[in-house]
């Protein structure tokens, strides 16, 4: 797939290999070839790079984004294989808990764009009472969400059984099998859920807006390149609000459809969705966001303790790439 070879290119980390594909934007003068982590195109929340990539945001600002995927991306960052990766906001807080030396400089989504399902014939949150509820692992950020939709919704947690089964195929597959009662499924498995006629009793509108992904670079990598880190936030703000206008969404589903290996009608399911519900983020990281959010995760045990997130969070970037 042509577009697929243009955003993927060869690339080995030192503790794991992943390949990719060589992206066919290039400016004038040689562009700084920037390692990345995180961001495959067949999630949600790299959609914005894909358009940044695809649309020459990137290519604009002279860089050249050599992306892999993986699913240790915050490890490539700690071991200096990648200069920046996309991750959960769990992910960040615990290498920043640890001492890691590093910047959140970009939120990418302050809520996340999953879908609860119901299996039939249930139709209603209160009809899961005594029911089996597949979630990805058992401490997630996803499970914490739940547990306060469910609560605020009147639902007795200890009527419920948490199970983890991995990611949303397989979390699909149990529930069209009535192994479970309901789960969060991720956008094109919550449109083949609607396919099957299953009822979506919440969407991305009805989480709470908390920081969700997040944009991470090794600190001391980001303050001897600063010039980089503020282009690279740039183009993708830049990238962002392209998203966000109306006038380009058939564009933007050409563009990505092919990348996220989906038929263009989940696409534009998905990508009505996550514009419709204002998924991707286009502020300033929210300090004070971070810091509760760290507050809740030690109250619930995702990390040993509560800690000071200021110094993790570096909004100069943001500041000098947007507010000008």
């Amino acid at each position: 797939m042509k577009l697929f070879r243009d955003i993927f290119c060869p690339f080995v980390l030192s503790v794991f290999a992943a390949a990719g594909l060589q992206p066919s934007f290039a400016s004038a003068q040689t562009p700084y070839v920037l390692n990345a982590g995180g961001f495959d195109a067949d999630a949600y929340v790299s959609w914005p790079v894909v358009i940044a990539q695809q649309k020459g945001f990137f290519a604009k600002e002279g860089i050249q984004l050599r992306a892999i995927r993986t699913d240790k991306a915050m490890m490539g960052l700690l071991a200096e294989d990648l200069e920046v990766v996309n991750t959960g906001v769990s992910g960040a807080l615990l290498a920043g808990e640890k001492g890691a030396n590093l910047g959140i400089v970009y939120v990418l989504t302050d809520r996340p764009a999953e879908y609860m399902v119901l299996r039939k014939p249930l139709t209603t949150l209160r009809e899961l009472e005594g029911e089996i509820i597949g979630v990805n692992q058992v401490a997630s950020t996803m499970l914490l969400f739940l547990k306060k939709h469910l609560q605020r919704n009147g639902l007795d947690l200890s009527k419920v059984t948490f199970r983890a089964l991995g990611g949303s195929r397989e979390r699909l597959a149990s529930l069209l099998a009535g192994q479970t009662g309901a789960t969060l499924l991720s956008m094109p498995y919550a449109f083949r859920a609607q396919q099957a006629a299953l009822k979506i009793v919440a969407s991305p509108q009805n989480w709470d807006k908390l920081p969700w992904s997040v944009i991470v670079f090794r600190r001391t990598w980001a303050e001897a390149n600063r010039n980089i880190v503020v282009k690279y936030l740039r183009a993708f703000y830049q990238a962002t609000l392209w998203l966000y206008d109306p006038g380009n969404f058939n564009e933007a589903a050409r563009v990505v459809a092919p990348l996220a290996r989906l038929d263009e009608d989940t696409i534009r399911w998905g990508l009505r969705s996550a514009i419709d519900n204002k998924v991707f983020n286009a502020a300033k990281p929210d300090v004070e966001a971070l810091q509760a959010l760290a507050g809740w995760f030690a109250a619930e045990g995702m990390l040993a303790k509560s800690f000071n997130v200021a110094p993790l969070v570096d909004t100069q970037y943001y500041e000098l790439a947007v507010v000008r």
